[in-house]
């Protein structure tokens, strides 16, 4: 009987670090527009899970689009992302995407995001 519940107990803590292991493979919900703060592996996350999108820059951003990659559909579409700002977005669907945006010296910058799909262990 202590056997079994000392058993149980180990499973459990198993099963808690494969889940954080597995959790900490995405990363943090945020994504920074500005390519020189955000390193490019950290721009991973799980499907339905938020994550904020922030403009660092100190200009606007002009076109962001979050696109749906390789259908190249347009999943997102903001005209004029001002230096500071932010918003929340989910990922219904796992796969990949790219978020891209110009700045005002009109450079095209495009940003892969893997959205990983979220499974139980």
């Amino acid at each position: 009987m202590i056997h079994s519940t000392k058993r149980k107990i180990s499973i459990f803590v198993v099963a808690v670090l494969l889940i954080f292991t597995a959790i900490s493979e995405a990363g943090s919900g945020a994504i920074i527009l500005n390519p020189t703060q955000q390193e490019p592996s950290d721009l991973r996350v799980y499907q339905n899970a938020y994550v904020k999108i922030s403009n660092t820059f100190n200009s606007a951003l002009y076109d962001l689009t979050v696109i749906e990659f390789p259908s190249e559909k347009r999943v997102l579409s903001i005209a004029d992302f001002q230096s500071g700002q932010s918003f929340e977005m989910s990922f219904s669907k796992a796969g990949e995407y790219k978020i891209c945006y110009s700045s005002e010296s009109d450079t095209r910058t495009c940003l892969l995001l893997d959205v990983l799909k979220a499974e139980m262990i």
